[in-house]
């Protein structure tokens, strides 16, 4: 029956427990009137976040639709040209051998392209169409953010006695999720935004086109940290090399190596916080495997998914320590 809002509800609950500072705040200010506090930090959270994601969301889906369908022309126009590749500096390394294999290079980069162009315009259909289906999961969104700020602390409360675990055990799954939560919320809301944007103003600067698309694109590969970003902006350095543009080239190179990596070596920390952080390799599948499961909401719930796995193992471990074998 709830089965089609179970993604819904879960970013529901995420959002209000990253923004339930704001229901505090506001419940203070008004006198203990939890109601109108959630109301009020609802209409926030649209003016905030909801109204830009969308604007956002449609600027990216009509870069996405006519990226995917001009990528596969570009590419018969570079073939037929032989201008690809043909703009190499002479001090690249691999120039000579990588020109037998311009058409094939070609070719790949192009279904890459064009494949990740159809993902998200496949991930975001609703905003794209304007669905029906949109709208009900937008309001389901909405209204059960409203009872898990006014009601969020009593409901986790009294579910906790429902978990068959101790009490530091339940407590243990209820912070450590929090706090994995929060860290995977901050992590794409500013490390993937801030990444997205200085990515996509690399490109517009460039003249490389579709900004919105790459900045979404990077905002989505940032959820790996260290690998993701330069998924996107080394092809974009190559591509402007093969076009003789090598000093655009250089700079991209330049660019991607300093602000959007310091964003990742200094930034990420410190907003993420290190008591949070899964292993990268955990981040990688675990983001697929969410991608593939639950849409684009999976970049969020794949994460936090393998966050509380790890949870349970620990507690599996500490909890039969005495009768595991030592090796």
């Amino acid at each position: 029956m709830i089965r089609g809002f179970l993604i819904a509800l879960l970013l529901a609950a995420m959002f209000s427990a990253l923004i339930y500072s704001w229901q505090s705040t506001f419940t203070r200010l008004f006198g203990g009137r939890q109601r109108l506090a959630a109301a009020l930090v609802i209409v926030l959270f649209i003016l905030a976040v909801g109204i830009p994601l969308l604007l956002m969301t449609g600027m990216v889906a009509a870069e996405a639709l006519q990226i995917s369908s001009r990528v596969t022309p570009w590419i018969r126009e570079q073939l037929q040209e032989g201008a690809a590749l043909g703009g190499l500096p002479e001090w690249l390394p691999f120039r000579d051998e990588l020109a037998p294999y311009r058409r094939t290079l070609l070719e790949r980069a192009g279904e890459g392209v064009a494949a990740m162009g159809q993902f998200l315009v496949a991930a975001i259909p609703e905003f794209t169409q304007g669905t029906v289906a949109m709208l009900i999961d937008v309001f389901v969104l909405l209204y059960a953010m409203y009872f898990f700020l006014v009601y969020g602390p009593s409901w986790l409360s009294s579910a906790k006695h429902y978990v068959p675990l101790r009490a530091d055990d339940r407590d243990e799954i209820v912070d450590r999720g929090y706090i994995v939560m929060r860290a995977a919320l901050k992590g794409i809301l500013v490390i993937g935004v801030l990444q997205g944007v200085l990515v996509g103003l690399a490109f517009w600067v460039a003249g490389l086109g579709g900004a919105f698309f790459w900045g979404a694109i990077t905002l989505i590969l940032s959820a790996i940290p260290g690998l993701g970003p330069p998924l996107v902006w080394i092809p974009a350095a190559i591509y402007l090399f093969a076009t003789g543009d090598t000093g655009w080239g250089i700079a991209m190179i330049a660019w991607g190596a300093g602000p959007v990596g310091l964003v990742d070596n200094v930034l990420r920390p410190r907003v993420v916080g290190r008591d949070a952080k899964l292993p990268d390799l955990l981040i990688f599948v675990s983001t697929l495997g969410g991608i593939v499961m639950f849409g684009a909401a999976g970049i969020l719930i794949g994460p936090i998914l393998a966050a509380m796995l790890v949870i349970m193992l620990r507690i599996y471990h500490r909890a039969f320590a005495t009768a595991l074998p030592e090796d």
